[in-house]
């Protein structure tokens, strides 16, 4: 697995799409800050600096389209796990949301390109709240840190984030 991490991105899902063909299978893309991350749908991510999980995982050799729905299965499950560390129980609300006491604390967005019956890549963004507390214009969303009343360090939160996606690796 490589992970390459930069302070600033658009987005880490623009990132991979722009240089799939270049990245190996399992490039993992970390952003400290994205200035344009979206959503489904086209909804913007708003994301404070150095306070959340932003993050796209590249896979390159799916095959099966239902492997898409597995993956995207798999990774809503893994957020679940990952904020079961913290004594939260976490809820999916389909098609790509995580809540907890019924706000916003993460969300998914899968994007694929393909040729024929194969795709060349499936890209898995995940964004994560972690230590933002406020959210403009979004009253529905919430963190980690509002949620447990702790401030926690990104970079060992996104290596236990990065264990509870290991999964990820067997596709």
């Amino acid at each position: 697995m490589t992970i390459l991490t930069f302070p600033t991105l658009d987005s880490t899902n623009q990132y991979l799409k722009e240089h799939a063909q270049t990245l190996d299978h399992f490039t993992v893309v970390r952003a400290r800050h994205q200035t344009a991350g979206r959503g489904q749908f086209l909804r913007t991510w708003q994301s404070n600096p150095d306070e959340n999980i932003l993050v796209s995982f590249l896979l390159k050799t799916i095959r099966d389209p239902l492997t898409v729905k597995q993956i995207e299965a798999m990774v809503m499950d893994a957020c679940v796990s990952f904020f079961s560390q913290f004594g939260l129980n976490a809820d999916i609300k389909l098609p790509n949301d995580i809540y907890i006491q019924g706000k916003k604390v993460a969300g998914m967005l899968i994007e694929t390109k393909r040729q024929a019956d194969v795709f060349d890549y499936v890209i898995v963004g995940i964004g994560v709240n972690i230590n933002q507390t406020s959210f403009l214009d979004l009253p529905h969303a919430t963190s980690l840190a509002i949620l447990t009343q702790r401030t926690y360090l990104i970079d060992d939160i996104f290596a236990q984030f990065l264990k509870a996606c290991s999964p990820l690796k067997a596709f």
